[in-house]
């Protein structure tokens, strides 16, 4: 059977990157259907953190939650508190969001712009024929479009029938996490408490999510809710009091597919990266995956480029290596207990505390506000800002690149803004600079080995 409407562009994937990129590029015209393997929506809580750059992109294409979500000031760098409030942002600060009502705001924004979301739908085969990307699901339906995204997790189907590998160091420890309904537990922030690291801390007010690290358990074995148990009662004293609504392993796994396009497939999201999931930068990561793409998928089906596509795989690709350097930095603060680890998080507390330059580098990896890209050509400087969105009088969601001027330090620089709202000067001068400045070491003030 065939499906009778073929869309240009097929999503693979309804989590959170799927469901909005499929909106960005419905709302600017495309036909998209978003293919997803379950059968209803994931119930379970996972990722909760929105940080400043996500914010912004919302409100960019103009994603609104009702209510409003509950707001933090701060947020954490390896266990270590840090301010988020004074970011350069009109969102700057930390919002909570349990990932259901994340999926079921976007599901409703993406529906309203065009989007068709089929549930059932298990990807079992991908080729292209005749110029189309060809989708068989295990219903017995092929799906052909233009485009396919693979927006399928971290365990993706999309990639793994590709045989597309991922690139990092192995995992070296493995963490559960789980969450309880209805239960007082006294909260605990990356406490060490022997040879653990223990949190507990509310998630909404009816669930507590708790996670804990054991070094003895070793890498590749998953967890049952009795390790959890006893390792909590040995590490806390405490007896945990209800059973999770859920309960899960995973390892301090960092990497980066080797490429994120073939042919007419195009990875995003944890598809395109699985990361450790420490202060959302996971989920975060992947929510402007789907930005960075957006605009170059509708420059694809205006003229059949592929370069708009390897544009993307080369910037995100080369971002998110540094990224995922800046995640295992901070697995080692949270975890190892060794003397040296000590030592490096007692040096990162007192750059925090003393630093003023660190701790607002610091803040700003942390909302998202320093990505920068390095190309052959050219850098692209660090995010406009939202007051500098209206003092150069862009248009915030238009779908392709515009010239304005931009305030830099204080001189007027004539400048390409893009529909990410990253930019660069007409005069494409410094650019090595620029990415050689964006990527310095954030652990410390050592040094640090990035792509």
């Amino acid at each position: 059977m065939t499906e009778p409407e073929a869309p240009d562009v097929l999503v693979v994937g309804a989590g959170p990157s799927g469901l909005l990129l499929g909106g960005i590029l419905a709302k600017s015209g495309a036909r998209v259907t978003v293919l997803e393997s379950r059968t209803t929506p994931n119930p379970q809580t996972r990722a909760s953190t929105l940080h400043a750059r996500a914010m912004e992109i919302f409100d960019s294409h103009g994603v609104e939650f009702a209510p409003e979500l509950p707001w933090h000031a701060h947020g954490h760098y390896g266990g270590l508190p840090v301010d988020l409030s004074q970011v350069r942002s009109g969102r700057a600060g930390v919002w909570k969001c349990p990932q259901p009502e994340l999926v079921r705001t976007l599901t409703g924004w993406a529906s309203r712009h065009g989007v068709r979301l089929l549930y059932g739908e298990h990807v079992e085969s991908v080729r292209e024929q005749g110029g189309r990307c060809l989708v068989k699901t295990r219903t017995g339906t092929t799906f052909s479009g233009t485009l396919l995204v693979a927006a399928d997790g971290h365990r993706s189907t999309v990639r793994s029938l590709l045989g597309i590998e991922c690139d990092g160091p192995p995992a070296t420890r493995v963490l559960v996490q789980a969450d309880l309904h209805h239960c007082r537990l006294a909260t605990r922030l990356f406490e060490r408490r022997g040879r653990y690291t223990v949190t507990a801390a509310p998630l909404t007010p009816e669930i507590t999510r708790v996670m804990i690290h054991d070094p003895h358990w070793p890498e590749g074995e998953a967890r049952t809710l009795e390790d959890l148990r006893t390792a909590w009662r040995t590490s806390t004293g405490e007896t945990l009091p209800a059973e999770p609504s859920w309960l899960r392993t995973f390892s301090d796994e960092t990497k980066v597919a080797h490429r994120l396009v073939e042919g007419r497939v195009v990875l995003c999201g944890d598809a395109a990266h699985p990361l450790i999931p420490i202060g959302g930068q996971a989920l975060n990561t992947s929510l402007m995956d789907a930005e960075a793409l957006g605009w170059r998928v509708l420059r694809y089906l205006d003229d059949g480029d592929p370069q708009a596509l390897l544009d993307y795989q080369d910037e995100r690709s080369s971002w998110v290596n540094v990224l995922a350097g800046r995640l295992r930095a901070q697995a080692r603060l949270l975890f190892d207990i060794d003397p040296a680890a000590a030592e490096r998080k007692a040096l990162v507390a007192e750059n925090l505390d003393s630093d003023e330059v660190y701790r607002r580098r610091i803040a700003d990896c942390l909302a998202g506000v320093d990505v920068c890209y390095l190309t052959p050509a050219h850098a692209v400087r660090r995010r406009l800002t939202p007051d500098q969105l209206r003092q150069a009088g862009v248009v915030h969601s238009a779908s392709r690149v515009q010239r304005a001027l931009v305030s830099d330090n204080g001189t007027s620089v004539a400048a390409w803004i893009r529909p990410d709202h990253h930019w660069y000067p007409v005069a494409r001068d410094e650019a090595r600079q620029d990415w050689d400045e964006a990527v310095l070491p954030l652990d410390d003030k050592g040094t640090e080995v990035t792509p």
